[in-house]
Order: structure tokens, then sequence, then C-alpha cells
């Protein structure tokens, strides 16, 4: 199985992409978090036009990560990511690419509420519509939920 594995990466002429584009988000390693900061800072402080503001991370993101941390597995440094696993005993990559939520303040809950799932998270925007001072939030995420883990999370929950 990594046979294949080290064939390839011999043919690529040992070339590496060293560049760490997913972290992982758990009580014993919150380098995601801090990802996830970086990139929320970097996009969320751009207002684009009169319409609507991006509020400042610094206000709103603290009590966002103490409500939602534990519902984040990873983080992505892109939007556009690959994941390498194994899967029936063989190594394949699959690429996946982002997709944009728009929530308001009280559809968050519902947005994380399924426990088994798998998000990878690439930035959270809050922003306010200055026309009727409703503020919403822009998620930028990938969900890597597989079925059976979906299935596995629900049929445990079940039995216990």
């Amino acid at each position: 199985m990594f046979n294949d594995l080290i064939n390839n990466f011999m043919l690529s002429g040992f070339k590496s992409n060293s560049n760490i584009s997913l972290y992982p988000v758990g009580e014993n390693n919150l380098e995601g978090i801090k990802m996830l900061i970086e990139n929320c800072l970097r996009l969320g402080s751009e207002n684009k036009n009169v319409i609507f503001a991006t509020v400042d991370p610094s206000i709103w993101l603290g009590d966002f990560l103490n409500k939602y941390w534990d519902r984040i597995s990873y983080v992505s440094n892109t939007p556009i990511f690959e994941i390498t696993k194994i899967t029936n005993g063989k190594i394949e990559s699959k690429i996946y690419n982002s997709e944009n939520k728009e929530c308001l303040e009280e559809e968050l809950d519902k947005f994380f509420e399924n426990k088994w799932k798998k998000f990878v998270l690439y930035s959270v925007v809050k922003y306010v519509n200055l026309k009727n001072l409703t503020a919403s939030y822009m998620i930028r995420y990938s969900d890597i939920t597989e079925k059976y883990e979906e299935r596995d999370g629900k049929i445990n929950d079940l039995l216990n």
C-alpha cells in the first residue's frame, strides 16, 4: 500500500510540499484555532462598500470560538486543500473546495448542531448590513464527513 506512495514520491523527483495546509483542532492541539484567527483577521478587516461593514474579529471571534471550537475538526490555510488517506487498503487523495455559508446569529447553532460532522474551516467573517442593522456571518468551510462516520455516530448515540 505505501509502496505506491513511495514510488509516486520518487517519480516526482523527491519534491515534497512542505507547506502544511490543514491543521487539526483538539484539546491537545490548538494550532488550527491560531490559523483560523489569522485567516479571520486577514479576511474580516476589510470594508468593501457602504452597505456591508465587516466587524473586527477582535470584538466577536473570542465568543465564537468559546462556543464552537469543539465543532471544528480542522482549519485550512487555503480555501482549496488536499487530503490523502487510506481507504479500503489503498492510498487515495481528494481535493476539497471551501463552500460559503451565510448565517444569521441565530442560525449558527443550527449550522454547528450535528456533532458527527467534520468541518474544515478556512475563515469566518462577521459583517453588519447597515441598511437594516442585522449581523451575519460568512463561513468558508468544507464538510469532509464520510457517510459511514455520520452513520456510526448516530448508531452509537442510539445504543448509549
